[in-house]
């Protein structure tokens, strides 16, 4: 993961950065409330675009993630935006370096799909969340169980770090399962983005054109529902986020 991720910093950084919010945008309404005093977690923080629209609004956050070189650019980008309560920390997100119910709020947004057991990830929000706390997680889900297989595979091609998408159910019942009842769920509209946008160093480009190519020609579907505009070629994606709260 960390030699994919740090050969993608492009996709966090500059004005076309795929993880990049519009300038002074709200914090996204999955996190819920925030307020002056909160402590929280942002995993797998990447180059802490996230952070940065949160930090605000709560009292520090503390932004984790595996990639130096992510958060390397982290740090540029929040001392340039003059962000100053944001601590960054290189660690693993399926063993975190915190004592148990260190955080008000644990959020964690495009990680999961990385993890091929998404549930120890999950686990160790839950953990370091006060009670009373809440955890938020948002990720990119597959487009249906038919279709997981196919889009998993394409999507190793354009990323080697990718390990599974799940489903929006199962995404639900990982949070559910270790907390009970949420708080929030919503599926989001599919996100359509150019393909050159999204392919790195990493990527297997002529694997990937050749079979987005396929599928606008009549061939076996991807999962990613390509579309040509303007000259340019088209991928989907759909996420979901979830919320729960952890018993006090």
């Amino acid at each position: 993961m960390r030699r994919s991720f740090g050969q993608q910093t492009r996709l966090f950084t500059g004005e076309g950065a795929v993880f990049a919010a519009p300038q002074a945008a709200p914090p996204p309404s999955w996190l819920g409330p925030l307020h002056p005093d909160m402590i929280v977690l942002d995993l797998a923080c990447g180059a802490g675009h996230l952070a940065e629209q949160v930090a605000p609004h709560v009292r520090q956050v503390v932004g984790i993630d595996l990639t130096s070189a992510l958060l390397g650019l982290a740090g540029e980008r929040l001392a340039a935006a003059g962000i100053t309560n944001v601590l960054l920390q290189e660690g693993n997100a399926s063993a975190l370096p915190f004592v148990d119910g260190s955080f008000d709020l644990v959020l964690s947004r495009s990680a999961l799909h990385h993890f091929p057991r998404p549930g120890a990830p999950v686990a160790e929000m839950v953990r370091v969340c006060r009670p009373g706390g809440a955890v938020a997680i948002s990720d990119m889900v597959a487009p249906g169980a038919e279709l997981r297989g196919p889009f998993d595979q394409l999507h190793r091609k354009m990323d080697p770090s990718h390990a599974r998408a799940l489903l929006y159910p199962e995404l639900a019942e990982v949070l559910r399962s270790e907390l009970g009842e949420l708080d929030h769920d919503e599926v989001s509209d599919s996100r359509s983005l150019p393909l050159e946008r999204i392919l790195t160093d990493v990527a297997d480009r002529d694997a990937v054109y050749a079979d987005l190519r396929a599928e606008l020609d009549g061939g076996p579907s991807t999962g990613f529902g390509p579309t040509l505009a303007d000259g340019q070629l088209l991928v989907s994606f759909t996420t979901a986020a979830v919320r729960a709260t952890k018993a006090a």
